[in-house]
């Protein structure tokens, strides 16, 4: 009879869940958009970073190789190396040094954390 619009009432299903990501850290992804041995990249802070997937944990490294300085992106994940589609470079996804030439420069690492089923990672690398 439109007396919930009267009185300002709001449902649950009107409101944005979505909690605010904690201070240092960007919403990047819901935990279920990445399966397992899988990468993604985003931006961060206007920085280009990758994720990925491995073992059930996340892990992010700057997104640009050091080789060359293009968007690893579109590479392969292989075990625990990010391999860079352009001359086959990798990164170790879990610490960001470059273990595979010829990359020889090590990319920065992010804190990555899970909160309410979102992927949440550091404005700052480590």
């Amino acid at each position: 009879n439109g007396t919930h619009e009267r009185v300002g009432f709001q449902s649950d299903l009107d409101a944005d869940l979505t909690a605010p990501a904690p201070e240092g850290y960007e919403d990047v992804c819901a935990e279920q958009d990445l399966p397992e041995g899988e990468i993604k990249g985003f931006k961060i802070s206007g920085n280009p970073v990758l994720l990925g997937r491995v073992g059930g944990q996340f892990y992010a490294i700057g997104g640009l190789c050091t080789h060359k300085q293009v968007l690893i992106e579109d590479g392969e994940l292989d075990g625990w190396v990010v391999r860079c589609q352009r001359h086959d470079g990798g990164f170790d996804i879990r610490t960001g040094k470059a273990v595979r030439p010829p990359a020889v420069t090590a990319v920065p690492a992010y804190e990555v954390k899970v909160e309410g089923g979102r992927v949440l990672v550091s404005r700052r690398s480590s």
